[in-house]
């Protein structure tokens, strides 16, 4: 049974790792710069394309469907604002389309273009996996040389793609680590005060724009004072990380759990309403209980439940959630309290 339980906690950090992954994109500032380097680039080269049809002799048909199929995806992404959940699979829409406009012009002579791949394919880095941004590159890169009539293959520009390929593979990393170690709470694992705020503003903004309804979930733990007062401080840190714990172990990898205070935490569960919420609050509750062992400080904790569309503003979600949170202190808590 123990090793069970260790399996699912395990489960539960791989889940919520996962969704910590997406960290910096989830700022709206870094969402805005892609948003609009994407679509100004777009812009430059779309014109260019125009503009190399229009010096040339004989320009050919596929090349004029493929500015056209490139101006009508553009303007189609111009309207996506950066807080839609779809902004980031358009801008892959667009940048595909604007590769493949590149590689008709390259096959029909304009071999100067190809460099023009190369700020999509960093972009690209930046979004996806390096290895399948890889990959994609040299099939296309083989499938443009393959069918231009000279080969227009040139090693310097290979060279300049990879090695700016590496540099933006290790600047993501090293942007993606410092993002979550800014973000996070060192001793549980779980998200700071600061992103909560973040996120509450995301979730709605989304729920005015979609409907999808996310709740809060306020958490406090009962008795850290007293656990801290008569075990010592390392038994209230380790109370405090089986809570963490226990509760990814039961919420899912699009679930955010914070720690916003000394014996205070937070979840947003997202597409959950607040019955739902509050089930998995009994949940966590009813697993908290089964862990703790006769040889470990026991500890309760008490639950303030609220859904975003109860509320007009991220401030009033957390004063209606806090509410809850207090009624169930009143109550004496090891409770789960939902906003009236």
């Amino acid at each position: 049974m123990r090793n069970l339980f260790t399996k699912k906690v395990t489960e539960g950090r791989v889940a919520s790792a996962k969704s910590y992954q997406s960290l910096p994109l989830d700022s709206i500032e870094v969402r805005d710069l892609t948003r609009s380097s994407v679509l100004y680039l777009s812009a430059f080269i779309t014109a260019g394309g125009f503009l190399n049809i229009t010096r040339r002799g004989e320009p050919h048909i596929e090349m004029w469907l493929s500015l056209i199929l490139a101006t009508l995806t553009l303007f189609f992404v111009w309207q996506v604002r950066s807080t839609s959940r779809h902004m980031i699979a358009s801008l892959h829409l667009l940048m595909s389309i604007m590769v493949f406009n590149i590689s008709v012009q390259v096959v029909h002579g304009i071999h100067y273009q190809l460099m023009c791949v190369l700020p999509f394919y960093l972009i690209w880095i930046g979004l996806l996996p390096t290895l399948a941004v890889a990959a994609g590159a040299f099939a296309v890169t083989a499938l443009t040389v393959l069918l231009a009539a000279e080969n227009p293959l040139i090693p310097e520009n290979v060279m300049l793609a990879v090695s700016s390929g590496i540099v933006v593979h290790f600047a993501k990393e090293q942007m993606r680590r410092q993002t979550q170690l800014a973000a996070s709470d060192a001793l549980t694992g779980a998200l700071n005060r600061r992103y909560l705020l973040t996120q509450l503003s995301a979730r709605r903004a989304e729920f005015l724009r979609t409907n999808r309804i996310s709740s809060l979930v306020l958490i406090d733990v009962d008795g850290l004072k007293t656990i801290n007062d008569n075990f010592g401080h390392r038994a209230g840190d380790d109370a405090l990380k089986s809570f963490a714990e226990i509760t990814r172990q039961r919420v899912r990898g699009s679930d955010l759990l914070f720690r916003i205070g000394g014996d205070e935490f937070a979840l947003i569960l997202a597409d959950a309403k607040p019955h739902d919420a509050l089930k998995v609050s009994n949940d966590i509750r009813h697993l908290l209980r089964e862990h703790l062992s006769d040889d470990k400080a026991h500890f309760s904790v008490s639950f303030g439940v609220c859904a975003v569309d109860e509320s007009s503003s991220p401030d009033d979600w957390l004063e209606r959630a806090d509410e809850a949170l207090y009624e169930a202190k009143k109550g004496g808590g090891d409770i789960a309290r939902m906003a009236a």
